[in-house]
């Protein structure tokens, strides 16, 4: 097996349509991309979003997240709020539920794992 290496430059320049995009959202109608690095069992990237909102009931997957650009807040199904900026690291696990209210259009390193 290789090892994977890439430019976040380079990166942006491959950004694609999130096909994991919902089709309903609490607000607004953010454009979704992601580019890929790794993928298979642990998989690896940049995602961005505009500006929007929507909830999760039960996240599909176990994710730690960096971001890279923008301003998110994000609210527990408890009602925790928390308050998301260019360098915060957070983790998501599976099965989580609460709201994404991305403020300024972002970016996130991800990392997805089994």
């Amino acid at each position: 097996m290789d090892a994977a290496f890439d430019h976040l430059n380079a990166m942006a320049e491959r950004l694609a349509p999130d096909p994991d995009r919902p089709g309903e959202f609490v607000s607004g109608d953010p454009e979704w991309t992601f580019a890929a690095l790794t993928e298979g069992n642990v998989e690896s990237g940049i995602w961005t979003s505009d500006v929007g909102a929507w909830d999760e009931t039960d996240y599909p997957v176990d994710e730690v997240m960096v971001i890279t650009k923008g301003h998110l807040r994000i609210t527990n199904a408890d009602g925790t709020v928390h308050e998301l900026g260019m360098g915060s690291m957070f983790a998501l696990p599976k099965g989580w539920a609460g709201r994404w209210e991305v403020l300024e259009p972002m970016a996130k390193i991800y990392v997805i794992v089994p």
